[in-house]
């Protein structure tokens, strides 16, 4: 039980970083804040949000046995739960303090999520479950 929830905090801080960065690099596009939220505290908010609506449609596959393999599908699986997280997540953004411009960069930041939790995964998901 102990791993789920440093699981889940990692991947928190992983996607509220990404979020983050990637505000900063296309600010145009991707807004942090709102009159509540500074864009530090929005990326954390919005992050959080986007590791629950993940962690909950994946409990969702493994309440139901879904298999989600190859990898190849696994991976579609998630590019399409990240970039619908986002979207929604970005409707909210009086609540949540993220905006985008258009759904097309939903896709653009569900695909950067999806292969940074891929290769976090990789690289410690794995090593952490042991």
């Amino acid at each position: 039980m102990m791993y789920e929830h440093l699981l889940f905090l990692l991947y928190w801080l992983l996607n509220s970083l990404t979020l983050y960065l990637l505000g900063l690099i296309f600010p145009s596009e991707v807004v942090l804040g709102n009159w509540r939220l500074v864009p530090f505290e929005a990326a954390i908010y919005a992050g959080f949000w986007l590791t629950f609506f993940v962690w909950s449609m994946w409990d969702f596959v493994l309440v139901h046995k879904v298999k989600l393999e190859p990898f190849s599908f696994r991976f579609l699986f998630f590019f399409f739960v990240n970039s619908l997280g986002i979207w929604l997540i970005s409707r909210y953004s009086q609540y949540t303090g993220l905006g985008i411009t258009s759904f097309g960069w939903a896709f653009f930041l569900g695909a950067v999520a999806c292969l940074l939790q891929s290769a976090f995964w990789e690289l410690f998901g794995k090593k952490l479950k042991d």
